[in-house]
């Protein structure tokens, strides 16, 4: 099985592991694609984040198209933008970018609903060692015994922050993952913990608008 990026396994977590129906909507799919993208290159040491702002540490890409293109966005502007203004930006598209990606890499289908006004797609998985991995990883960071690697911890804050908060029922409710998740984030390296913290406000800023598509 191949080796799934956060962004990866974020998308395979916010849709059914057997129907590949979303279980968000776009705009917290968006959020969560642009939110783990940048864990992804951060935990990849291309980049940091200082005083909120993002910042370049190097030019070498990571051989995944979807991540590739947001580092080679960030390598272009000459400005230093925030995690929330980053954030902002990539969610709109992202989303389709990585479906593509994992379409292109043959791991998922897609299957179109044809409604009134606009098409829903599914993304039904090729292989559900591959679609059950994700669930499976955030579990064990919350509930395990051992301490978990910084992908399996960024995978759980991140699908908590956009709303995904049943991944770890009936062994903890939502008040008991919310306790996790604030004790976690606090321990969480400087540079992580803001990034995790600009991807929150993102959601916070969308929830007080109204912007739920």
């Amino acid at each position: 099985m191949r080796r799934l990026t956060l962004v990866d396994s974020l998308f395979f977590l916010a849709h059914d592991e057997f129907t590949g129906k979303p279980a968000l909507r776009r705009t917290g799919l968006g959020i969560g694609m642009a939110g783990s993208a940048l864990c992804d290159l951060l935990l990849a040491e291309r980049i940091t984040v200082e005083r909120k702002r993002i910042r370049p540490l190097s030019r070498r890409g990571l051989a995944h198209p979807p991540l590739d293109g947001v580092f080679s966005e960030i390598l272009r502007e000459r400005e230093r933008h925030t995690v929330r203004e980053w954030v902002t930006h990539l969610r709109h598209d992202l989303g389709e970018t990585v479906a593509d990606n994992l379409l292109a890499a043959g791991v998922i289908d897609r299957e179109t609903d044809r409604m009134l006004i606009r098409k829903n797609h599914r993304y039904p998985p090729r292989d559900l060692l591959m679609s059950t991995a994700a669930r499976s990883k955030v579990r064990a960071a919350v509930l395990g015994t051992e301490q978990p690697d910084p992908h399996s911890v960024c995978l759980a804050l991140l699908a908590w922050t956009i709303g995904l908060d049943d991944f770890c029922e009936p062994e903890l409710d939502r008040a008991g993952l919310r306790a996790w998740a604030e004790s976690t984030h606090r321990d969480l390296p400087k540079a992580l913990a803001e990034l995790i913290s600009g991807v929150d406000a993102v959601c916070a800023a969308v929830v007080y608008t109204g912007d739920r598509r």
